[in-house]
């Protein structure tokens, strides 16, 4: 195709429904020619927007028209992708489980040192087998697949909360001894969605929604400061009736009493009789710090920035929260239409105040015009006022000029002369008296 097409092909934004033409029309090595792109990554393009593409061997078949029918476009979920700009990000959970099964073959929980450097393998206590992803990653809801190797590749922590460098991912937020139950309780609430219809996903790039700050603390503190903590690139959705409500599982801190041991704080609750006796003096002091609980919580929120709300299912002991999750699904299903009517009113209200600002801009846009306006007429006015005094001058200026010119015939011929050549000064000075060059410029005020 020529190289115009191909460079407006690849900065077109393309719905699902013109992909889905374009994968019956022609093979995807040339779709994917079309827009600039390797085959490989269009067909994750697919995967993520859920279009059904022709299987090997299509075309061949179609020339002796033996081939399939061609299965309809499935309709959109809440929350799927409708559209795809190339060089856009997509297809990660099933890059996460293909870089997991890649790695495995290199060893135990270690980077792949041929390929990504992100890459880290389950450790061999999570595999079953080393012949498919299917035994390498149990298998379980999208957004959970191969995601484990990720949360644990983190930065330091201080609270015990791992700190992802991947950001898009699943919103929890778990210490490394509790990342499994974190997961499997996500699994569990995931999987009672998807029985009720609700689906569950990652907000689409470019989503006009939030993801509400956590505060990790069991017990909210009164202090003003709040440690930092993970979050991911774009909230985890449940969509309920066409409400879209944020998820996030985080496992809950507390602040517990620490002693100060060779450079660390350890906490006192994990110490034995024996070092609390040996860790006392002026070289052990105490303090408070934050760390993990051991105990999961679910916080439901509005992803919109202009509905304030939010709640909290945390768990009264640890491991109980699969236990809570019929009544969940139930509750989150049940204030859906509630939650509806106010992301209604916020839109009326947002629609409201945007009505106001478009009057009150143009009201200021009017204002400054008129503002404009009178400027422009002050100031022709006043470089008119300018060019009529200029006039006068030239006028009394050449006067005089004439005057004295006129008086030079009763002058003796000597100071005639030293009187002419001071007059010729004079006007060198002056310079050219022409009263008509400021009216030349000057500018009326529909013109300026």
């Amino acid at each position: 195709m020529p190289e115009s097409d191909q460079t407006s092909s690849s900065t077109k934004t393309v719905t699902r429904q013109e992909l889905y033409d374009l994968a019956w029309q022609m093979p995807m090595l040339r779709v994917a020619e079309r827009f600039g792109v390797s085959s490989s990554y269009l067909a994750r393009v697919f995967t993520e927007l859920r279009i059904p593409r022709p299987a090997p061997g299509y075309w061949a078949q179609r020339e002796f028209g033996k081939s399939p029918p061609k299965p309809d476009l499935p309709p959109t979920r809440p929350g799927d992708l409708t559209d795809w700009s190339p060089g856009t990000s997509v297809g990660a959970t099933l890059r996460n489980l293909t870089k997991v099964v890649r790695a495995a073959n290199t060893g135990d929980g270690q980077a792949n040192a041929q390929g990504d450097p992100d890459t880290v393998v389950e450790p061999a206590s999570r595999r079953k087998s080393r012949g498919s992803a299917s035994a390498l990653v149990p298998k379980s809801h999208e957004l959970l697949t191969g995601v484990r190797p990720f949360f644990l590749k983190s930065r330091k922590v201080e609270n015990d909360i791992l700190r992802p460098f991947k950001r898009l991912l699943v919103d929890v937020l778990s210490s490394e001894k509790k990342l499994d139950d974190a997961l499997d309780a996500a699994q569990v609430l995931f999987e009672a969605c998807n029985r009720r219809g609700l689906h569950v996903g990652i907000a689409a790039s470019g989503a006009q929604m939030r993801r509400m700050d956590i505060d990790l603390l069991e017990k909210p503190s009164s202090r003003n400061y709040h440690r930092a903590v993970w979050s991911p690139e774009r909230p985890t959705l449940v969509h309920v009736g066409g409400v879209a409500i944020g998820l996030t599982f985080f496992e809950m801190t507390e602040e517990v009493e620490v002693v100060y041991v060779n450079g660390k704080y350890l906490p006192v609750r994990d110490l034995s009789e024996q070092q609390l006796r040996r860790y006392v003096g002026m070289h052990h002091w105490r303090s408070k710090e934050e760390h993990a609980s051991g105990r999961l919580c679910l916080q439901a929120y509005c992803p919109s920035w202009r509905v304030k709300w939010s709640k909290r299912w945390p768990e009264t002991k640890p491991g109980s929260f699969q236990r809570m999750v019929p009544q969940i699904v139930s509750e989150l299903e049940a204030m859906a239409p509630d939650f509806a009517r106010q992301l209604e009113e916020a839109r009326i209200q947002a629609e409201e105040e945007r009505r106001r600002w478009e009057e009150e801009r143009r009201r200021q846009e009017a204002e400054a015009e008129r503002q404009r306006r009178e400027k422009a007429r002050q100031d022709s006015k006043r470089d008119l006022l300018g060019a009529i005094a200029a006039w006068d001058d030239a006028r009394r200026i050449s006067d005089y000029f004439i005057s004295v010119e006129a008086a030079l015939v009763r002058l003796p011929d000597a100071d005639a002369a030293i009187v002419r050549e001071r007059l010729r000064l004079a006007k060198d000075l002056i310079g050219p008296l022409d009263p008509l060059v400021q009216l030349k410029t000057w500018k009326a005020p529909e013109e300026r």
